[in-house]
């Protein structure tokens, strides 16, 4: 029931129209059928307004109050998973999105900015206003060129992130700014897959260093793996590996105090930093990531 009333954003008339539901689907159903929630939670007050008789209608309500640049503001920013900056906003719904960023706070459309894992503020479109905004997307054909943009910002700031890295003043810094963009770096790696390969190939390089900085390289070792495969062909004018040779490894020059890893045996050293920051040695110069 928490997570129920939780997907619903608290939202007192989506509680009221679920509740109406539960004798006869019961709460699991309701929670998997949540992503149709529109279609779902209809046929309230036969009493009340329009406006109050459906979860649609009162969304729609509300989206009719704004103005026309607001409205396609509105639709752009819904592409984000999660959190999101005025810079990024900008970067995806235009130069002149950052005012209208703040009226849709002012109408409530937008929860107020809060302070996300890299110290930057960080605006929140709640769960169902994004699934409404999607719907508009579609209707309107603007969700494949706004998803193209929200690619291009992910990659621009993944790869400002992955130069940060190679630097020990900046290591921490980029690493909380990819922490925060976590969510709209997985969404739009899933859409790579499907829509643009290049690109998707370009950010898996960009992000590799924060997935072994994080530990995360056994969850993300297949996109890994991929990359490892194509980027020295890319790097060679798409010369064939020659058969037998081992497949490349990501790697990056052991610090001193650092955890390393060897990718044969396994065993950490030097001891004195926690597991978590682990690399896997290799001969590399200085600052540089090879395969």
């Amino acid at each position: 029931m928490a997570r129920l009333v939780a997907r619903l954003d608290g939202m007192p008339l989506a509680i009221e129209l679920v509740a109406a539901r539960v004798e006869a689907l019961g709460v699991a159903q309701l929670l998997d059928r949540l992503d149709d929630r529109f279609g779902l939670l209809v046929a309230g007050d036969r009493l009340a307004a329009d406006r109050q008789r459906s979860l649609a209608a009162t969304v729609e309500w509300s989206y009719r109050l704004l103005d026309e640049d607001e409205r396609r503001v509105f639709r752009s920013i819904s592409v984000f998973p999660a959190g999101f900056t005025l810079e990024a906003a900008e970067a995806v719904a235009g130069a002149g999105a950052g005012p209208t960023v703040l009226r849709l706070v002012d109408c409530s459309l937008l929860s107020p900015p809060r302070v996300g894992p890299d110290g930057r503020s960080r605006y929140v479109m709640l769960e169902t206003l994004r699934a409404y905004g999607a719907v508009l997307l579609a209707q309107a054909g603007e969700q494949p060129e706004l998803a193209a943009a929200l690619a291009g910002y992910a990659l621009g700031v993944a790869e400002e992130a992955a130069a940060g890295l190679e630097m020990s003043a900046g290591e921490l810094a980029a690493a909380c700014r990819l922490d925060a963009e976590a969510a709209t770096m997985r969404q739009v790696l899933v859409w790579a897959m499907v829509h643009d390969a290049a690109t998707g190939l370009r950010l898996t390089v960009a992000l590799a260093p924060w997935w072994l900085l994080r530990g995360r390289l056994a969850a993300r070792s297949p996109l890994l793996r991929e990359a490892a495969g194509r980027a020295p062909r890319a790097a060679t004018g798409g010369a064939p590996r020659k058969s037998g040779s081992a497949r490349p490894r990501w790697s990056r020059p052991i610090r001193p105090g650092r955890w390393a890893t060897s990718p044969r045996s396994g065993t950490p050293s030097p001891a004195g930093r926690r597991p978590g920051y682990w690399r896997t040695a290799c001969a590399a110069g200085p600052g540089h990531w090879r395969t």
